[in-house]
């Protein structure tokens, strides 16, 4: 896993040079997104499906790919240069367990799955609404959510992990 993960970050690199993915121009500010994208591994782990929505530049659902080879992902990523970078790194890393969609999920005729991850993609109550088809009855939706995530969610069955800045939010049983 090592290895594929620091492959990722050399890729990431090269790539934001000339298209800024992200504003991480190090190593070590990439590795710190790593870090938050597996923190909660040890909650998801048991998963056999996953769709990652606004995949953008990997975080959460390339990095959490690589590190669950037996989950089945879909990343959804409707920019095209971002779906090159995921396809690109999907390639090289030998991701057989991934596939990346460049439609919006409400486009993508994706099948309904276990665990359902978002990043900083809209606030949670449309993220809940967009992705709940998407969501496997006693299914989990994750949402990396930053500081204001307690309000967001005052009205939903909700846990929350907190990490410094980062909330990890785990919504159960919406469609159950």
């Amino acid at each position: 896993m090592k290895e594929k993960l620091d492959k990722f970050t050399n890729e990431l690199l090269k790539w934001n040079k000339i298209h800024k993915f992200t504003n991480y121009t190090t190593k070590e500010e990439i590795f710190s997104q790593i870090e938050d994208s597996i923190y909660p591994l040890d909650k998801i782990k048991d998963k056999k499906s996953a769709l990652d929505i606004g995949t953008g530049a990997g975080f959460p659902g390339l990095i959490l790919a690589i590190a669950m080879p037996n989950t089945k992902w879909n990343l959804a990523e409707p920019l095209k240069k971002r779906y090159s970078f995921l396809n690109y790194m999907k390639i090289i890393l030998g991701l057989k367990n991934v596939t990346v969609i460049p439609k919006r999920i409400e486009n993508s005729g994706l099948k309904q799955v276990e665990l359902i991850t978002t990043r900083a993609v809209m606030p949670t109550k449309k993220i809940i609404e967009l992705s709940t088809p998407f969501l496997q009855k006693n299914g989990t939706i994750l949402l990396y959510k930053g500081s204001n995530a307690l309000n967001e969610i005052e009205d939903l069955k909700a846990s929350i992990i907190n990490r410094g800045n980062r909330n990890y939010v785990f919504i159960k049983d919406i469609n159950g």
